[in-house]
Formats: C-alpha cells, sequence, structure tokens
C-alpha cells in the first residue's frame, strides 16, 4: 500500500472507550498512593486501599467510592485497586503504568465476565503502545470468552478492536472481515451507541483500503447516530474522523474546516490521543493546500505528544508529515525526521509482527473466518450452473433463517422492555416479527420470576429455574431457541434493562442501591457489566 493512503488511517480503536482526563486529581498522588499500598503489610493496607478508592471515585473513574471492607482478604483487594489503577491510568493515557496494574490485576480475576472486561482493557492498552501483536492475542482471548456467553453485543465489541488492530497494523483487508462480522452482530442487539462505534470503524477501514465513497458513507451514519444521541464529544470525535476521509477525497478546505471545530474542543477536555491524531490530520489537510509552514507546527505539537504517551504508531505518522513539510524550507531537518521515521517503522512493523498477527487472524480460522474462506474456495472450484444453483438456494435460506432469528431476538429485547415498564407507561411496540404464544408466554414469566428474584436478593438460575417449574437445563435451551443467547445472558439483560429504568426515575438514588435492586451484590460488578452492554458508566448514562 502507498504511504499516502496507509497514513490517513486514523488510529482509533474503541471510540467509545476512548481514554479522556475526567478529572483534576493529581496523577503524581494517585502513583504515591498506590506505591504505598503496594509496599503496606498488616492491616494497614485495608486503610490505603480505601484511600487509593476514593481518589479514583474523585477522579470519576467509578460511580462511587468504593468500600473496601476490613475482613476482606489481600487478593481481593489486590484485584480491585488493581484493575481501577490501570483503568485509571489508560484514562490520564499513562499508559506504561496501566498496563503494570492490568496485568497483575488479570491473574485474580476468577469469573468470565470480570476476565473479559480485563482482557479488553490490555488489549487496548498494547493498541495505544503499537503493540499491535500483544494486542491482537489479548482481544483474541477476550472475544473467545464473549463468544462463549453468546452476547452479540459485546462479541461485536470484540471484533471492533480488532478490526482497529489491524487497521493500526496496516492489514485493513484483514481487519474489514472483522468490522463487517461486528455490525452484522451489532444488528442483533439495537444498541445505537455501539452501532456508532462500528460505522466510524467501517469508515476507517475503507478509508484504509482506498474506498473513499464507502468510508464517507459510514462515516456519515456514525455522525447521523452521533447526533440523535446528542454526545458533544462523541461528535467531535467523528468529525475528525470524517475529516481524514475527506482528506483522502482531496477535499482539504472541508477537512480543515471540520477539524478547527474539533481540536479546540478535543484540547480544552484533555483527550490527547484525539487531539494529536486530530493535529496531524490537520497537518495533512494543510499540506494539501501548499501551506507547508502551517503544517508543520500541528504535525510538531501531535508528535510531543505521541512521545510523551508512548504511541510509536502515531508518531510515525507525525515524523513522515514533518518530513515532507519540512522539506522545502528545511532539507536537514526534513532528513532528520525522515531517519525517525524509518527507524519507527522498522521497529513497528517487522516481520516477526507479521506473522504473529498472521497467525492470530489465521486461529480464528477454526471458526467463522475459516468457514467463510473454505465457501469461497469451494465457490472457485465448483463454477457450473446446477452449483451455483443451489448455492443461492443455500445463501437464500440461511439469510432467511438469520434474518428470522434477528428479528425473534428484537422481539425477546422488546418483551423485557414492554414487561418491566409500568402498565400505565406502556405503550405498544411495533414488533419485527411475533414470538409464538407459547415463547410470549415463557419469556413474560421469566421477567416477571427475575423481577420477584431481584426484589428477594436471589437472582441465581437455579432458584429462577426452580420457581418456574422447570430444570435448568430445560429452560436454558428454550431460552436459547427463542433468543439465541444462554438463560444467564438473558437474565442479565432484564437485570440491566431494569436499572436503566431506575437511573432515570430517581436520580437521588445512589449508584450502589440500584446495583443491589438488580441484583448485583455491589456497585463495581454492576458498573463493569452495565458498560459493557451500554458503552458507559451507570452515571454517565443517567447524566445524559
Amino acid at each position: 500500500m502507498k504511504f499516502k493512503s496507509f497514513i490517513c488511517a486514523v488510529l482509533f480503536l474503541l471510540l467509545s472507550s476512548a481514554p479522556i482526563c475526567a478529572a483534576s486529581t493529581d496523577i503524581a498522588t494517585v502513583e504515591k498512593q498506590i506505591s504505598e499500598y503496594d509496599a503496606s503489610s498488616g492491616n494497614e493496607y485495608i486503610t490505603i486501599a480505601n484511600n487509593v478508592m476514593q481518589l479514583f471515585h474523585e477522579a470519576k473513574i467509578t460511580d462511587e467510592a468504593i468500600k473496601i471492607e476490613a475482613s476482606a482478604p489481600r487478593d481481593s483487594v489486590n484485584q480491585q485497586v488493581w484493575y481501577w489503577a490501570s483503568e485509571y491510568f489508560y484514562a490520564h493515557q499513562a499508559y506504561p503504568q496501566a498496563l503494570k496494574y492490568g496485568l497483575q490485576a488479570l491473574p485474580l480475576c476468577n469469573n468470565d465476565e470480570d476476565r473479559a472486561n480485563y482482557l479488553s482493557l490490555i488489549s487496548l492498552i498494547y493498541f495505544r503502545q503499537s503493540n499491535y501483536e500483544q494486542a491482537a492475542n489479548y482481544a483474541k482471548q477476550c472475544y473467545k470468552l464473549d463468544e462463549k456467553s453468546g452476547d452479540p453485543d459485546v462479541m461485536s465489541s470484540s471484533l471492533n478492536t480488532l478490526a482497529g488492530i489491524y487497521i493500526g497494523a496496516n492489514q485493513p483487508k484483514e481487519a474489514e472481515q472483522y468490522i463487517l462480522k461486528a455490525i452484522e452482530l451489532a444488528k442483533q442487539a439495537n444498541n445505537p451507541a455501539r452501532m456508532a462505534v462500528l460505522n466510524g470503524m467501517a469508515s476507517e477501514v475503507y478509508h484504509a483500503l482506498g474506498n473513499g465513497k464507502e468510508a464517507l458513507k459510514y462515516i456519515n451514519e456514525a455522525c447521523n447516530i452521533e447526533q440523535k444521541l446528542g454526545n458533544e464529544h462523541k461528535i467531535m470525535v467523528r468529525l475528525s474522523q470524517k475529516a481524514a476521509v475527506l482528506v483522502g477525497l482531496n477535499d482539504y478546505k472541508g477537512a480543515e474546516k471540520l477539524l478547527r471545530q474539533a481540536i479546540p474542543y478535543l484540547e480544552k477536555v484533555g483527550n490527547k490521543q484525539s487531539l494529536a491524531i486530530s493535529c496531524n490530520k490537520m497537518g495533512m489537510a494543510l499540506v494539501g493546500q501548499n501551506r507547508d509552514n502551517e503544517a508543520v507546527d500541528y504535525y510538531r505539537k501531535a508528535a510531543d505528544i505521541f512521545v510523551a504517551i508512548g504511541d510509536r504508531g502515531n508518531e510515525m505518522h507525525s515524523r513522515k508529515g514533518l518530513y515532507e513539510s519540512l522539506w522545502s524550507s528545511n532539507p536537514d531537518s526534513a532528513k532528520i525526521e525522515l531517519n525517525r521515521f524509518n527507524d519507527l517503522k522498522d521497529s513497528l512493523y517487522n516481520l516477526t509482527s507479521a506473522e504473529s498477527l498472521a497467525r492470530y487472524n489465521a486461529e480464528f480460522g477454526t471458526d467463522w473466518l475459516q468457514h467463510e474462506n473454505e465457501l469461497q474456495k469451494a465457490k472457485i472450484q465448483k463454477i457450473i450452473i446446477w452449483g451455483s444453483i443451489l448455492l443461492v438456494l443455500l445463501v437464500g435460506g440461511v439469510w432467511f433463517f438469520m434474518k428470522r432469528k434477528m428479528r425473534l431476538r428484537e422481539s425477546a429485547l422488546q418483551t423485557i422492555i414492554k414487561e418491566l415498564q409500568p402498565q400505565n407507561e406502556q405503550e405498544p411496540v411495533n414488533e419485527q416479527e411475533e414470538l409464538s404464544a407459547s415463547d410470549q408466554e415463557l419469556l413474560s414469566r421469566l421477567v416477571a420470576e427475575v423481577k420477584n428474584s431481584m426484589k428477594q436478593g436471589d437472582v441465581s438460575i437455579e432458584s429462577i429455574a426452580s420457581n418456574l417449574c422447570i430444570t435448568r437445563g430445560q429452560l436454558n435451551r428454550r431460552i436459547k431457541s427463542i433468543t439465541g443467547v444462554t438463560t444467564q445472558q438473558y437474565v442479565l439483560r432484564i437485570r440491566l434493562e431494569h436499572a436503566r429504568l431506575l437511573l432515570i426515575e430517581n436520580k437521588e438514588t445512589p449508584i450502589s442501591e440500584v446495583a443491589l435492586k438488580c441484583g448485583f451484590e455491589d456497585a463495581t460488578s454492576f458498573s463493569r457489566a452495565f458498560r459493557r452492554i451500554f458503552d458507559k458508566s451507570p452515571s454517565q448514562y443517567r447524566n445524559e
């Protein structure tokens, strides 16, 4: 691929999770407190741990200050402190510290749901450091756990991460497979925020492939969704993405106009990563208008930020931009930047990394990727009339089955929402396909039983199945056939939909109380589950 196309590729990953320095808590203070905690012994570690948790709350990393009980074992406290430390440093774009604590917390995690969250965070940290091999390794592990859960929403999130990794590694063709599969899954989840993220990533993929028309289509759709959701920060990030597409289409003035909206905002909120990437794109827009001297300032600002946060992949783009914009006015400085660019390129895109990424991509071939590739080979080998007819019939049948499955899942989700609403607030639901009477009855009974179980404080699947006079295995088979997800995942969605109602019914109710009312043991597990499904914390959802 020509570098022109490659440099235009924007290295955002999960934009819904893009790190933002959310509060004024001094990072040096946090580092000192965590160091004191790590060095503590005896009973003092509980006191220091609570002090650290208070700092995380003040930095808006947690919705409420997490209280560590005096009886909590050290490993359990370590897990809490180190995980949230990783989240804190990631949000402040201090990636080496974020990675250190994320890797320390991971072995202490003992359930698949939390482990998937940890793996996802570590993958993102490696990506921000341009370590694409390790990023793909952890993202693959996360996807496997998400696939096991059967939840299309979280599966689409993990595939989006993988698409971003392969874009960063300059392998957009491989990224295309992941993002299209992610969009296919996300359509089942009815999550607008997720669709905005995926459309943004799809735009990145097609932009890197040199397909400006498709890139513009996807980014416009992402912008439309963000406008409807009213999220100012996301809108500004999407405008930055759209500017990159316009640069690729040689609309340099249009790109500059968008970036002059986005850059001051991103600088104000302290999102250094997005700000620096936007400065790179502004440099490209200015070079396209033969305003090289102005471009130098933007490229220089971007390079300084990327050096500070350790993002070598995007720093490489800045060095290339500096070389191009300095060449006519200062050839000696331009050569220095070119040498820096070549050093970065050699270190990032070596043969070992390329082979490792290819291996991770190939390992997914044991499931849907391999299946699709084998179908492609079969088509080439058997291009005969009757074979083509049979293939068309087969594809049509699968399409019809999947379409129906998607409609049933949508109906099942609407059942949750309808059953949870108070009677006087219920509105007719325009379902895409009616569930059978028996399926509708089972889902309604299940929602009612989960609501009752939440009040009783016991939302175990065994207890729910017993109260429905059915075995757990029978219940799981029925729910899986109706919704396409496991009973555990469907029950979790019921609890989280109920939480959404509670969050807006009474905005004075503490997050921890909402968590308890929805059957969660603590605010931490509730917040993680809520973020995983809705891409924002409970407090963010309530405020918006």
